[in-house]
């Protein structure tokens, strides 16, 4: 099955792709970008563990949940590599990218994008925006959500998703440099980064960012990153804007 891409959208109008492991502030980087200017189409706006919305398009979450349970992988049991799209998969990922318009800037947030990166660039040559944030920020976050959905996220394995996800991005970056933003930082400096990504990008409205609220930043880490996640957590800040 070819992996050309649908269209070759002109430089200016070529989508963007948020980036980034989940708590990691890839809701706020897609709000702040859609303030700007960026399309993100029919979205969830208000969820429990986010009140302005994770800024999702379930079509696009459960198509990647389909390709990841097709090798028996999940958003928490990340593949080893990125999986084979079936013929289904590739013509359901069509009919979503069909439902974009081709006249404007339309972007995509999930970060299990991250997981099936492979094909989402093949097929729609995009440009892309990553966000990270502390591990133990991270863990402590997966842990509070697992247990208000009477469940379980043991440590070490919030941990393992967080650097599984971050070797991913890295590699993206590796492959081709593009903005990644930190996201526990001050937030008028994360505010003035993002515009600078955004008028970068082209989004026609960065002065309008106004979308980082403090307040729904729950988790905050004070101790030092942990040995195992210290060496990607280095390569990113090395990368950072």
């Amino acid at each position: 099955m070819s992996l050309e891409p649908v269209s070759q959208p002109s430089s200016a109008l070529r989508p963007i792709l948020v980036l980034g492991m989940h708590r990691s502030g890839t809701s706020c980087l897609a709000g702040c970008l859609e303030e700007a200017g960026l399309w993100l189409g029919e979205v969830n706006r208000s969820a429990p563990f986010n009140r302005k919305g994770n800024r999702e398009n379930r079509s696009a979450m459960e198509l990647n949940d389909k390709v990841l349970a097709s090798v028996g992988a999940a958003w928490d049991r990340p593949p080893e590599r990125d999986p084979e799209w079936d013929a289904a998969a590739l013509d359901d990922l069509a009919a979503l990218l069909d439902s974009y318009p081709c006249d404007r800037v339309w972007g995509l947030k999930d970060p299990r994008v991250l997981l099936t990166s492979g094909v989402w660039l093949a097929r729609t040559k995009p440009r892309l925006v990553g966000t990270y944030r502390h591990p133990l920020e991270v863990a402590a976050s997966l842990q509070r959500r697992a247990e208000a959905w009477k469940d379980t996220m043991p440590h070490a394995h919030a941990l393992a998703l967080w650097r599984a996800y971050n070797q991913r991005l890295l590699a993206r970056h590796d492959e081709a440099a593009f903005p990644v933003l930190r996201y526990d930082q001050p937030a008028d400096t994360y505010r003035d980064k993002v515009r600078r990504i955004a008028s970068e990008l082209g989004l026609p409205n960065p002065e309008a960012i106004t979308f980082l609220d403090p307040d729904l930043r729950h988790e905050s880490a004070d101790a030092p990153v942990p040995q195992d996640c210290a060496d990607i957590w280095n390569r990113l800040n090395a990368i950072a804007v």
